[in-house]
Order: C-alpha cells, then structure tokens, then sequence
C-alpha cells in the first residue's frame, strides 16, 4: 500500500513540475514577444516623429546619424540620435532644437537665392547637429558664371589681363629709368663740385705762391 502512495505521489509531482516548466516556458515566450511589440512600437514611434521633424525643413534631406551626411540631393539635415531621444523626453529641448531646425531651413533657402542671383550653384550642403544641439554645416560651391562664359570673353579677358601686365612692366621700366638718370646727373654734380673745389685750391696756392 505505501508503494502505491510512494508511487503515486512521485506521478503527482512529476505531472506538477511538468506542468509548472510548460507555464514558464509559455509565460517566458510571451514576455518576449511583449517586448519585442514595445521595441517594434518604439521604433514606429521613432520613425514617425524623424517623420514630423523633417516636415520643419523640406529644403533638405533629414537624417540621423553621428556626423554630416551626404544625398544624391546634395542638401542634407543630420540630427544626433543621442540628442533626438532627449528632445522625445524633455519638452525644452525639443522647442529649442525646432527652433534651430527652422533656422536651417531658412538659412539654406535665403543662402540659394543669393548663390542663385550671384552666379554661384550649390553643389552640396551638409548640415549637422551635435548631442549637445550645436550645429555645424560643410558645403561646397560652384561658379556658374565663371564655367558659362563664352571663349570669345574669355579670351577678351585675358588680353586685358597681358595688357595690364605690359603696362605695369613698362611703368616699371621707366621709373627704373627715372633713377638712373637721376643718378646720372647727382654723379655728375657731385664731379662738378668736386673740380670747383680742386681749382679753387689750385688757385689759393697760386695766390699763395706769388705772395
């Protein structure tokens, strides 16, 4: 009789911790797929406010990453992914680093009127801001009106550019020639004296001799 209780027991607890360990494991695997909808939800999140950002400056191409980014474009926004969770989590930051983005925007749409007006293309803008909210931008441009010009004014601009040169060397050849001549006669005035100052000696010692 106690065999039979020993050996019933044993089943009991055996189907228990069965049981138990089947719980675990189910309760383990819906866990993860819990945090695995919180990390999903996150990163929709994430992507959906990049999203309502790069509404704030549509001049450029918005990104985030750790330093300036380049597009076929050539106009882009970079934002720090560091300083992009702080402006999720503090208000403050946010407004301020909003404020900073619609400064670029305008900032990249006055400089394009300018360059436009000037002859100027921009070939790429790069801007970046940092984890800390300090912005810094790289850009390179090109001279349209420079790359336009037709060859007849090209070579219309280089003859007046030899012909300045000739003048400027001419101008120098003849105030070269200034002081020489200068020279020349300083020389000469200087042997003139010295000969009016040798007759008069020659003359004071004939005065002196006859005396």
């Amino acid at each position: 009789m106690a065999m039979e209780i020993n050996r019933n027991y044993s089943s009991y607890v055996a189907q228990g911790m069965a049981e138990s360990g089947a719980a675990n494991s189910a309760k383990k695997k819906e866990t993860e797929k819990t945090a695995e909808k919180v990390r999903s939800s996150q990163s929709e999140s994430t992507a959906e406010y990049v999203s309502r950002l790069s509404k704030l400056a549509p001049s450029v191409e918005f990104k985030v990453g750790n330093t300036h980014a380049s597009a076929p474009s050539g106009k882009t926004l970079t934002i720090n992914p560091k300083l992009l969770e702080k402006m999720q989590n503090d208000p403050e930051t946010e407004k301020e680093m909003k404020e900073l983005i619609r400064g670029v925007e305008a900032a990249v749409n006055m400089l394009d009127s300018f360059n436009k007006a000037s002859g100027w293309t921009v070939v790429f803008k790069h801007c970046y801001i940092d984890e800390n909210g300090k912005f810094t931008s790289i850009a390179y441009l090109r001279n349209d009106f420079m790359l336009n010009m037709s060859d007849e004014l090209r070579e219309e601009r280089r003859e007046n550019a030899e012909k300045l040169l000739e003048r400027q060397k001419e101008s120098a050849a003849e105030k070269k020639e200034e002081l020489e001549e200068v020279s020349n006669e300083k020389e000469l005035e200087e042997k003139e004296a010295e000969r009016a100052e040798e007759k008069a000696n020659r003359n004071k010692a004939e005065q002196l001799f006859d005396e």
